[in-house]
């Protein structure tokens, strides 16, 4: 199978005009761009994917409910889309996803054999009871789902930060929702 191609941006977030394939882009530190999508259930839970354990950055850790890279020429909701569906199994409209924000991160991982510098579109979605009932986790991306309140997921986090992929930004967010419903 072909490497997955991903467009390359100049440090300031601009398109650089070029492509290069995943291995290249985490290899260099090369700026581009992907999605995270935070879903929620009828009853505001948020989910959480287990990282795979054979995943080659941060396996076994809790991350956002769905996430991955833009392939060249895409854009961040059609990324959305195909990585609900790869991730978790879900189908949703366009009109379904809810966009929050922009951000990036820059992130050295593996011994610093893995640069990850990104700029991210986060979308928020709401899962029916139908679908949060039936998630199907991806083979060698996603072992496992965790459901928590926002609350019960701050809570965790101050306690065991190790245990997540960290994300400020979106987790900003999250503290907002709770700082909302006071």
């Amino acid at each position: 199978m072909a490497e997955e191609m991903i467009d390359i941006l100049n440090s300031d977030g601009t398109p650089a005009g070029y492509a290069r394939g995943r291995t290249e882009v985490h290899a260099k530190g090369l700026w581009h761009r992907t999605v995270h999508i935070w879903a929620f259930d009828t009853h505001g839970r948020i989910v959480f994917q287990l990282r795979s354990h054979l995943k080659e950055n941060n396996p076994n850790l809790l991350d956002t409910s769905c996430a991955g890279h833009i392939t060249a020429g895409d854009d961040s909701r059609n990324a959305a889309i195909r990585e609900l569906r790869e991730e978790m199994g879900v189908e949703k409209r366009l009109d379904d996803l809810e966009y929050l924000f922009e951000a990036t991160h820059e992130n050295v991982l593996n011994n610093g054999t893995y640069f990850d510098n990104e700029y991210y579109d986060t979308f928020k979605i709401i899962l029916s009871d139908e679908e949060a009932a039936h998630l199907v986790p991806q083979p060698g991306e996603v072992d496992d789902f965790v459901w928590m309140t926002p609350a019960e997921f701050l809570e965790n986090y101050a306690k065991n930060p190790e245990k997540f992929v960290d994300h400020p930004k979106d987790y900003a967010w999250i503290r907002s929702i709770l700082n909302t419903q006071k």
